[in-house]
């Protein structure tokens, strides 16, 4: 059985992606609009939509990327020859991104979200937008170019360990490092976003060993 998986990616059309980890509440909707019962395995084809409630989905798009979405948020998959090549969509939530390398000529991983355009060659992000639309973008390995979607906004480049927001119709804000994010979090405390954005990687490792106790595998 373990044989079978490098051929199911042969034939996977270009945009679809491949549910390899469920868990938890999370609804799959087809191009056409249709509810999909989707299940680890289920091959998703472009422009379906995954939304998580406290759920969350693993994917493997069809080029060998892993997209991890987590709870409360809406992706819909893309056919990156199509449009303005992007592999995903993101409008709402968290997810973080292994993108596969690319080599030579091989097309970037382009990814979108209601105020952002998201461009690397291969590497490991989280993407956050919040319900005004905001996206943050940071980063664990290699590099991220972030642009907004105002024309003519100019690109930055995050680096391990920095991270970026971007408001809409907003160029990025200037790279900002992850581990100083509890002073960035006292002076935009207001706004309560920046804090939370910061944390969410640090966060991560914390958190993990605490739902395990509580839930023995």
């Amino acid at each position: 059985a373990a044989q079978t998986a490098p051929q199911q990616q042969a034939v996977l059309p270009v945009g679809s992606a491949v549910v390899t980890e469920i868990k938890g509440e999370v609804t799959f909707t087809s191009p056409q609009g249709a509810s999909v019962n989707a299940l680890r395995g289920t091959t998703l084809t472009a422009e379906s939509k995954i939304e998580t409630a406290k759920g969350s989905v693993l994917l493997e798009l069809q080029d060998g990327s892993q997209v991890l979405v987590k709870g409360h948020s809406s992706v819909v998959l893309k056919a990156p020859n199509e449009g303005k090549g992007f592999f995903l969509e993101q409008f709402l939530g968290q997810i973080i991104v292994k993108a596969q390398k690319r080599m030579g000529e091989t097309p970037s991983f382009r990814m979108g979200t209601p105020s952002a355009v998201i461009t690397v060659r291969g590497t490991r992000f989280l993407v956050e937008v919040n319900k005004k639309h905001k996206t943050y973008v940071n980063v664990f390995e290699g590099v991220v170019e972030v642009e907004g979607l105002m024309p003519g906004s100019p690109h930055i480049l995050l680096k391990p360990g920095f991270f970026s927001g971007v408001d809409p119709d907003r160029a990025p804000e200037q790279p900002r490092e992850t581990n100083s994010g509890e002073d960035n979090g006292k002076n935009t405390g207001r706004e309560g976003q920046n804090s939370g954005a910061e944390r969410s990687s640090g966060d991560q490792q914390k958190s993990q060993p605490k739902q395990s106790e509580g839930k023995p595998d």
